[in-house]
């Protein structure tokens, strides 16, 4: 089993979207600082990713979600959520490691897979047809990342079967690039039933900081 977490993280109602998204930077920081880390990708609604309102197709029950390799989870800032994840890099871009904030926004997407299939076929199915589709399809995505969820390592984790990451360069590869026209639409749309219980998705528009990647 990979040794990739993601711990997911609400806001406290007394807390500040930006003192949120500082504090779990800080913490980001402290975690990268650590030479037995090898990924530390923070990703959070910190009032400031600039997304624009219909990214949040299906809204979240959290507010950041952090991934973290070679870290034991009981290290990490205690969660509200928290899985062992296998990560596949779909389509990559270049990303500091410094800690700054990325250009554009990340679109966190927990997943379900569609009742008639199993886990591995779901996940087979996001592999191996959804991935290739996407890709063609959608020129607005500059980073995509499958996160396959292995393991549940809270007692009350949502019962996702994995996590999407769609990263955009700005709003406007958002909102004018998302597809490269009506019928890659349709692709990505026809396909999504085959694999995905749509309902029961969600959506979290996140700044990204990138401390330390290995993938």
């Amino acid at each position: 089993m990979s040794d990739t977490l993601m711990a997911f993280y609400r806001r406290p109602a007394e807390e500040t979207a930006e003192g949120f998204g500082k504090r779990l930077r800080d913490a980001a920081a402290g975690i990268a600082a650590d030479p037995r880390s090898s990924a530390v990708v923070l990703l959070v609604d910190d009032g400031a990713t600039g997304a624009p309102p219909d990214a949040t197709a299906m809204p979240s029950q959290f507010d950041a979600a952090l991934v973290a390799a070679g870290i034991p989870a009981g290290e990490l800032p205690a969660p509200d959520a928290a899985y062992a994840v296998s990560r596949r890099v779909i389509k990559a871009r270049d990303r500091g490691r410094d800690g700054d904030r990325t250009d554009g926004f990340t679109v966190v997407c927990p997943s379900v897979r569609a009742p008639f299939l199993t886990h591995d076929q779901f996940d087979a199915h996001w592999r191996d047809n959804h991935s290739v589709i996407h890709v063609a399809s959608s020129p607005g995505t500059c980073h995509y990342e499958q996160l396959i969820i292995d393991e549940a390592l809270t007692p009350d984790a949502p019962n996702w079967d994995g996590i999407g990451l769609l990263s955009f360069a700005s709003a406007g590869d958002y909102t004018e690039r998302l597809f490269d026209g009506p019928q890659g639409q349709q692709a990505i749309f026809d396909d999504i039933p085959r694999f995905l219980d749509l309902e029961r998705g969600e959506t979290l528009p996140a700044s990204e900081f990138v401390y330390r990647d290995d993938a």
